[in-house]
């Protein structure tokens, strides 16, 4: 991928306010983290609590393959929908789908406060991915806007933006974990805030970005899926996705699940107990972005996903040590874990860099390009989520686990490809000025 320099690239559209320069510009970019943050967190406090509701229905025992369908419904309208309302977004205004989408979604989370069914919590669920499709990928488009005239800027705006997200999933399993023992139903009602607050910061703090001269449909096609460097990453982020998708709906029912005396992590953990595992985890995300982003900028996105893959090898080894020993020895290999985490860690930051780097060769069509990450984050956690529970129904916790080392194979031989394409096609990097502030 051969990105142009500073003086090659085509200005930014004409009345875009988020443009490098473009008054207040540190303060929108806040403001988008910030409402991707809350956006996130409920979602997936939602996702949590709808969890635990199937499996109080169903006396502690739910049906893997509901729970996983259940886990993909928002995920599967996530991405089918973000390049259609991306594209729309561009050309009709991106602060109308910032605003609007959180709306959306805290409508359709209402709606799950009064399901009683699997269908139901599906149906419901739906809406919500519509939120996000329309939210996520014009916030991305947004930010690449924004900085597109730095490696380095870039860089930590990814960084920044991933890191917001965790901290909205860090959130939301705290929340949903907490919340869901002492409101039940109710929960939901508060979940729907977070949307709410996610709408009202972007009508405030965000400035209207007008209609842009968008490109054509087949234009934005070819440049995703002709010869080039998003199609070249497509099998790698897939993967990546169906990893995160799988872990993060099935882990918690399993954890959940009535006590199997084979597997130690299938325990019966109370919610509490698993939120805080969650937040763990997500903390650790955050750590480990930090400690990646001085080498993303230094060395660009391939690079770093291509380091950061071997990590999930780690933690599925660590896991299954604790899974088949007693309780009382998971400390031994707990070090091993948050180790792991750490490495694959910086695998979002990148891929999130490498797509904005991408998005140079149309300027007008950010959002639309930047709808790849949300198609594919969204296709592939559906995909995971029903592969998860598929494989969770057959060999419990290390059926996630086992799932876990095929499709981190499947990311590292996918990057190989990656790193022959910038080979061969050669690498202008954005200019790296050496006191950028975001």
């Amino acid at each position: 991928m051969r990105l142009p320099t500073a003086d090659e690239r085509p200005a930014q559209p004409e009345g875009d306010p988020t443009a490098p320069g473009a008054p207040r510009q540190g303060v929108q970019i806040g403001a988008l983290l910030l409402a991707a943050a809350l956006l996130r967190m409920g979602v997936v406090a939602g996702t949590n609590a709808v969890i635990f509701d199937l499996n109080d229905l169903s006396s502690g025992q739910p049906s893997s393959v509901a729970v996983g369908v259940v886990g993909a419904s928002q995920a599967v309208a996530e991405m089918l929908l973000a390049f259609f309302l991306a594209r729309l977004a561009d050309r009709f205004g991106r602060s109308r789908f910032l605003v609007g989408g959180p709306l959306v979604g805290a409508c359709g989370i209402l709606l799950v406060a009064l399901a009683d069914q699997p269908a139901e919590f599906a149906a419901a669920r739906v809406l919500e991915g519509i939120g996000a499709a329309a939210f996520v990928p014009t916030a991305l488009g947004t930010v690449a806007a924004a900085t597109s005239h730095n490696r380095r800027v870039r860089a930590r705006a990814s960084g920044a933006f991933e890191g917001a997200t965790l901290v909205g999933y860090a959130g939301g399993f705290l929340i949903g974990a907490v919340t869901w023992p002492a409101l039940h139903r109710w929960s939901f009602v508060l979940f729907a805030g977070f949307y709410l607050a996610a709408a009202g910061i972007c009508a405030t703090l965000v400035a209207h970005v007008p209609p842009l001269p968008v490109s054509s449909i087949g234009v934005v096609a070819r440049a995703i899926f002709g010869p080039g460097p998003i199609r070249a990453f497509i099998p790698a982020w897939l993967a990546v996705n169906c990893l995160v998708g799988a872990w993060y709906i099935n882990m918690t029912a399993l954890l959940k699940h009535a006590t199997e005396p084979s597997q130690t992590l299938v325990h019966s953990f109370d919610e509490r107990v698993i939120g805080l595992m969650q937040l763990a985890w997500v903390g650790l995300l955050i750590v480990g972005i930090v400690l990646w982003t001085p080498f993303l900028q230094r060395h660009g996105g391939p690079a770093t996903m291509r380091r950061a893959v071997p990590g999930a090898f780690v933690v599925c080894a660590g896991l299954f040590a604790i899974n088949h020993l007693p309780l009382r020895h998971a400390p031994l290999f707990l070090p091993v874990v948050v180790g792991g985490v750490l490495v694959q860690a910086g695998f979002v930051p990148a891929a999130v860099s490498y797509l904005a780097d991408s998005s140079e060769a149309l300027v007008a069509d950010r959002a639309a390009l930047m709808a790849f990450y949300t198609v594919t984050l969204a296709g592939g956690g559906a995909l995971g989520a029903v592969m998860g529970g598929v494989a969770a129904k057959l060999l419990l916790f290390d059926g996630l686990l086992v799932l876990g080392v095929s499709l981190a194979a499947v990311a590292m031989l996918s990057l190989d490809a990656v790193i022959r394409y910038e080979r061969d096609h050669g690498m202008t990097r954005l200019r790296v000025a050496p006191d950028s502030r975001a």
